[in-house]
């Protein structure tokens, strides 16, 4: 029996050996060669996992007479987690208060009309109280019951449901004074710009829900042009904007992806800039969150003063995203 146990022993350092060179290959070509190598841009999505793992196996590690080499070959990953996620590991201090702002409750939700029951959407969204709700993957028949049920909440609906995964809307308590639909070459809905009349002045909504990088197995067959490409366009069009700029979307990426990234450098992340803790909002097969994919973008209009994902799903495979944000006042 103790040779058994020896024998597993020894296979399981390997195991944890094996894990850290993989991950340290992983760093090392993400540090020089970045996302143009699909694998590390599959990889990407999954920081947060990689790094439990290290910590998992760095800790079991330390029992070991080899510690000096098992520990340490955990470390990298931990290392960039905490340099990427370490500010969001405790509440963030207070935002600044906007002087004479209007508080604005604002909600994404990808509802999954797929294979989500629609009286449970409903509900979750009655009980997330926002001023502003964007939704992806709506449709009809979802559709149909949030316009009959949804009215007296919000009496300014913008709903273009589909059959497939590209039917998106909004439910607004201010008055929607003109929208724009843009659509891909496939005639998908890529995203809706909607003009709110939020007292008095206008308010630009963006929702989008480009499409989910293709994943299929092996990593190397990853490819997420096709998001990219219209997170591009987006980019374009958002440089333009000269008001008050919301973007609520699913947009099919992870915070250490190049996309974000570059969306980052025009609009800021509510949760990023007011939430703490991972924020997961994707459920794959609606069990553990697992991804955070799900964001509310705003301009410097707005100060972000709280973000969230919501408790409860809805029988989606989503939860919603609410950030409380600040509309500075107009000159």
């Amino acid at each position: 029996m103790n040779t058994l146990l020896r024998g597993y022993w020894s296979l399981a350092q390997i195991g944890i050996v094996l894990y850290g060179l993989v991950l340290n290959g992983y760093l090392l070509l993400r540090s020089q060669v970045g996302e143009r190598w699909d694998t590390v841009a599959f990889a990407n999505n999954f920081v947060p996992w990689w790094a439990l793992g290290g910590l998992v196996l760095g800790t079991i590690g330390l029992f070991s007479r080899r510690r000096w080499l098992l520990v340490p070959l955990q470390a990298p990953i931990l290392i960039t987690f905490l340099a990427a996620y370490g500010d969001l590991l405790w509440p963030p201090q207070s935002a600044a208060e906007a002087q004479n702002g209007l508080t604005l409750t604002v909600a994404t939700y990808n509802i999954y009309s797929e294979k989500s029951d629609p009286q449970q959407v409903v509900q979750v969204i009655k009980e997330l109280d926002a001023d502003i709700v964007g939704l992806q993957e709506l449709g009809p028949k979802h559709a149909r019951l949030i316009e009959r049920d949804l009215a007296g909440e919000y009496p300014y609906q913008l709903l273009y449901p589909s059959p497939s995964l590209h039917g998106i809307g909004l439910l607004s308590r201010y008055p929607i004074v003109d929208d724009h639909v843009y659509l891909s070459y496939y005639k998908y809905i890529r995203h809706l710009r909607i003009v709110l009349n939020i007292n008095d002045s206008p308010v630009i909504v963006y929702l989008t829900h480009p499409h989910s990088p293709r994943t299929s197995f092996p990593p190397t067959a990853y490819d997420d042009r096709m998001r990219n490409e219209q997170l591009a366009v987006l980019r374009d069009e958002l440089k333009e904007e000269t008001d008050p700029v919301l973007v609520l979307c699913d947009c099919n990426m992870s915070d250490q992806s190049d996309a974000y990234k570059a969306l980052d450098r025009v609009l800021d992340d509510a949760f990023r800039e007011a939430g703490w803790g991972m924020g997961f909002t994707f459920m794959p097969r609606r069990l553990l969150p697992m991804l955070r994919l799900d964001y509310i973008w705003h301009n410097v209009d707005f100060v972000a003063r709280d973000a969230h994902p919501g408790s409860d799903s809805g029988s989606s495979d989503h939860r919603p995203m609410i950030a409380e944000l600040m509309l500075q006042p107009q000159e």
